[in-house]
């Protein structure tokens, strides 16, 4: 289930990166390493897409859709001559300091940048191939009242060539989106290299421990019991592990919680146990990537 934090709304801009894409084919997808663009005012994302309706039987029947490209608006204070040079396809000659505009052909660039959120979190954004048009540029007088003038980007994203194994299906990819609130996700190295799916099998879902063991004896009555799961489980969990009483399967109260690793599971009964009986833990649990798991522990106290 998602964190509560990943519906805040973003109100925040910046880290604006970009690293020119050196090869992107059948074969392989290579960036180079991502550089600072420039401060960053404003970015609205607008991806093309088109539907179509089909009628059958005198009613609609199917939606078809399709997504192209995406553009990306993006408004900064101003941007670096040489840097500028770099994303167009212009020349920039150090010696002198100067851009030569030559209507030259634009590289392939990935872009990247993160959005704060309203509750100091951030959600961060990856587009791994699209083009950067010449920017549109205003400047005016110096009236009596300073009147800043930005600096308006079009990075237009369109999909990979190269095709990623994405778990279910092998596919290109236009943008990676992570958010700080997602179980599981890290912004480490966000900004030092080009993002790139990278898939990984998860482990199996098993008990890791439990506390008591399985068939243990002499245990304490006035102890909580817990169950330690080596995958993150879903927040529902603790409606699927249960106590019960062996004699007669009745069910023990108590409070079920998850701690904040969301991978230890703990059964605090009411009341204490009685002395010298057999009860049973049940669990039929799922963890984040939807693998479920059965199972039960006995134990007898002391």
């Amino acid at each position: 289930m998602p964190n509560s934090g990943e519906y805040k709304s973003r109100i925040g801009l910046d880290s604006l990166y970009v690293a020119v894409v050196s090869a992107d084919s059948a074969s392989a997808y290579t960036a180079g390493t991502p550089a600072y663009l420039a401060p960053a005012a404003e970015a609205s994302q607008e991806p093309t897409s088109s539907f179509e309706v089909q009628y059958a039987d005198d009613q609609p029947y199917d939606v078809m859709t399709a997504e192209g490209d995406t553009k990306i608006s993006l408004v900064v204070t101003n941007i670096d001559l040489q840097t500028l040079a770099t994303i167009t396809g212009r020349v920039f000659d150090a010696a002198s300091g100067r851009l030569w505009d030559n209507g030259g052909e634009a590289p392939y660039c990935a872009l990247s940048f993160r959005s704060l959120k309203a509750n100091g979190s951030y959600r961060y954004y990856q587009y791994l191939k699209g083009k950067f048009d010449m920017p549109k540029e205003e400047t005016a007088t110096k009236g009596e009242s300073p009147e800043p003038k930005t600096l308006d980007l079009t990075f237009t994203a369109i999909r990979t060539t190269y095709e990623w194994n994405l778990g279910t299906v092998t596919d290109s990819v236009k943008r990676i989106v992570g958010d700080e609130d997602t179980t599981n996700f890290s912004a480490t190295g966000w900004f030092t290299s080009v993002q790139t799916p990278a898939f990984s099998a998860p482990a199996a879902l098993s008990l890791s421990s439990s506390v008591p063991t399985d068939g243990a004896t002499g245990v304490s009555v006035s102890a909580n019991q817990t169950l330690t799961f080596n995958n993150t489980m879903v927040d529902a969990v603790i409606y699927s592990v249960g106590l019960f009483l062996v004699s007669d399967g009745s069910v023990i109260a108590g409070t079920i919680t998850l701690d904040a690793t969301k991978k230890i599971v703990t059964i605090n009964p009411t009341s204490s146990l009685t002395a010298a009986t057999a009860y049973l833990i049940t669990y039929a649990v799922t963890d984040v990537y939807g693998q479920h798991l059965t199972g039960a522990v006995n134990f007898t106290t002391a």
